[in-house]
């Protein structure tokens, strides 16, 4: 059994303490605290008790449930010294990795997907949900490499974290059948969701139409990038909301992006708004990769290039937010940390009251779980036990202060732990930085 005290829940009470004990990896009790425990039996937590001692005091630090990063493209990860995109633009970032998308091997990709998942789950991520490029006219040695190293990957890690896999389906002729028996060998890796850019397609509504029909053949979810442009005359949310209704997908359906929407007309976007509602359709914003990407050839005042998401939220629409890409043609930057994507989102939307800052953190936990179809999450009895630890004592302190102290517990152990530690200059000034730093009740 592990016996926690003095934890913070800022998804369940804003201020106090909570006795937490977990039994063969399950939550078996979620107590709250009359005011701080102190009691010699619980350990300090920190780096060198955890796996030895099972009583341990978190002395008021913050507990989260594991994150969710739902939209990830693991197999470009780190490609950037061998894929540049000098011109910063989507387009260039589109044909650079086509182009290159031969030059590496199985295993290189599988280094990559790895180094990376492990680099979020350091962070506290336990699922992950990766879209993995699938062009249908590439030859299967080319076109399979990403896939397979990313069912590898994830065989590999399945032991410590969630790896789901979403295939990015492009050119599917549903009638052609070399095509479809390349769908069907991806199919037998045990992918999560169907994937695709149906507004790069020639032609779009045809592409969501196959989309579909995928869909329905393997009894999987939609997971699809939709109008990552600025031209607010992309508009294909509006077709995959009405074929949503038609093939009665409500809550089965994931947007990606939604970019445009940021530039279309008032009366347009709560059309859209309706639309994405009643079908039940669940949004991801990817603020990092649409920030660096968007307005390229904007003049002047730069949009922003996300969506709309307090609009999205307003509407009762679920929007969750996500680490897109890491290190390659699309975003040079970031390093898979959530609470990094978290406070972007922060900024771009304009969350930063108490409850908007709440919100921040769903984004990140229940709302991609859900969305993802992860079940028995979340920190209450009964559910697996899965959660981070930060080094922070209140919900605006993960904000403010990004910690890098953070402890990882599931799969029934301790998966992660990265401890820093601050040190300056004079012997003075670090003993007064510990002072002021002691984690207290």
């Amino acid at each position: 059994m592990l016996h926690l005290v003095n934890v913070r829940l800022p998804l369940i009470h804003d201020h106090a303490l909570f006795e937490v004990k977990i039994t063969d990896g399950i939550y078996t009790s979620i107590v709250l605290q009359n005011g701080y425990m102190e009691d010699d039996e619980f350990e300090e937590l920190h780096a060198d008790v955890l796996g030895k001692e099972t009583a341990l005091d978190a002395q008021g630090r913050v507990m989260l449930p594991g994150f969710v990063d739902m939209h990830m493209h693991l197999d470009k990860a780190h490609s950037l010294p061998q894929v540049p995109n000098l011109s910063g633009t989507l387009s260039e970032a589109v044909e650079n990795y086509a182009s290159s998308i031969a030059l590496f091997s199985e295993e290189e990709i599988r280094q990559r997907i790895v180094k990376t998942a492990l680099q979020a789950l350091a962070n506290g991520t336990t699922a992950i949900r990766t879209h993995i490029d699938f062009n249908c006219l590439l030859e299967e040695d080319i076109l399979f490499r990403g896939l397979q190293a990313a069912a590898d990957a994830r065989d590999e890690l399945s032991p410590y974290m969630e790896i789901q896999l979403v295939p990015l389906f492009g050119s599917v002729n549903t009638h052609d059948d070399y095509i479809m028996r390349k769908v069907e060998r991806a199919a037998e890796l045990g992918i999560d969701a169907i994937g695709g850019c149906p507004h790069l397609a020639s032609h779009p509504n045809e592409d969501i139409d196959a989309l579909f029909t995928l869909a329905k053949k393997y009894d999987l979810p939609l997971d699809l990038h939709i109008d990552e442009s600025d031209n607010p005359n992309i508009d294909t949310i509006i077709y995959l909301a009405e074929q949503t209704i038609a093939h009665k997908m409500e809550g089965k359906v994931v947007a990606g992006h939604l970019c445009s929407l940021a530039g279309m007309d008032e009366e347009k976007v709560q059309k859209i708004l309706t639309l994405i509602r009643d079908a039940k359709i669940g949004a991801v914003t990817l603020p990092a990769a649409n920030l660096y990407l968007q307005g390229r050839e904007d003049r002047g005042i730069i949009r922003r290039g996300v969506t709309r998401i307090k609009e999205l939220q307003k509407s009762a629409i679920p929007v969750a937010t996500a680490s897109d890409n890491v290190h390659d043609p699309f975003h040079p930057f970031g390093k898979a940390d959530l609470l990094q994507i978290g406070l972007l989102t922060g900024y771009v939307a304009h969350m930063g009251s108490p409850e908007e800052q709440k919100q921040l953190l769903r984004m990140i936990t229940s709302i991609p779980a859900r969305l993802i179809g992860k079940r028995k999450y979340g920190i209450e009895e009964g559910n697996e036990a899965n959660f981070v630890l930060l080094n922070v004592q209140s919900m605006p302190e993960i904000w403010t202060e990004i910690p890098e102290t953070r402890f990882v517990y599931v799969q029934k152990r301790w998966v992660s732990v990265k401890e820093t530690h601050q040190r300056l200059a004079d012997h003075n000034l670090t003993a007064l930085w510990k002072e002021n730093q002691l984690l207290i009740g």
